[in-house]
């Protein structure tokens, strides 16, 4: 049985509409300087492949192809996948959601979950959600991603590649303000930035830290 960990966080950022490299990229950058028994990191680019049986890029392409061809009961079935995994389609939205985030303080997160759930489960259950939003990147799974850590006040890092954060979006700005109960925007411009934040508010044991400790 997988032990619970004493944190667990999401990684926010485009899938569609957007190269592979600039998909996996960031994600694999901070995963490799966060890198703690302590954290768990639900990465959607590699959990989704698992669900639905393609890499992402591929399933992008799948879906896009559902769509052209209108064939829309198998375009929801799938995009359910990604979003909801097994979770019933019947099940009221609002309700589902509560009862996951009460998951999480009843049952704790382990890594073994991970293949189960679902993208806006990993999201309500995390413990705070990293979202990575370039100027001119179109998405809006990102931004549902933020309003569901938004309605549960899960705290927000959101990092800025290429903008300042008076620049920023105002609704993308004020969600963050609401998931940081109204106090100033966490925000970052690079995932070095971010990953420091972490490392200095957050109490974990690094992986690397305990490598070079041992030399």
């Amino acid at each position: 049985m997988s032990e619970k960990v004493k944190y667990t966080t999401y990684l926010a950022g485009a899938i569609e509409h957007v190269s592979n490299k600039e998909m996996k990229s960031w994600r694999d950058e901070f995963k490799e300087k966060l890198n703690s028994p302590d954290l768990l990191i639900y990465d959607p680019v590699a959990q989704e492949s698992s669900k639905v049986g393609k890499l992402s890029g591929k399933q992008v392409e799948y879906i896009a192809g559902l769509k052209r061809s209108g064939n829309w009961k198998l375009f929801y079935e799938e995009m359910w996948k990604i979003w909801f995994g097994g979770i019933a389609k019947n099940t009221d939205i609002m309700q589902l959601l509560n009862n996951l985030r009460m998951r999480k303080y009843i049952d704790g997160n382990t890594e073994e979950d991970l293949k189960y759930w679902g993208d806006a489960e990993a999201v309500v259950r995390a413990d705070f959600i990293i979202i990575y939003m370039p100027k001119n990147v179109k998405t809006v799974g990102t931004i549902w991603e933020e309003v569901f850590a938004m309605l549960f006040r899960i705290p927000i890092y959101l990092i800025l590649p290429d903008c300042s954060k008076t620049e920023a979006n105002s609704t993308l700005i004020f969600g963050d303000q609401i998931a940081n109960n109204g106090n100033e925007p966490i925000t970052f411009y690079s995932i070095n930035e971010c990953v420091k934040y972490i490392k200095e508010n957050h109490s974990m044991n690094l992986i690397e830290e305990e490598k070079k400790d041992k030399k």
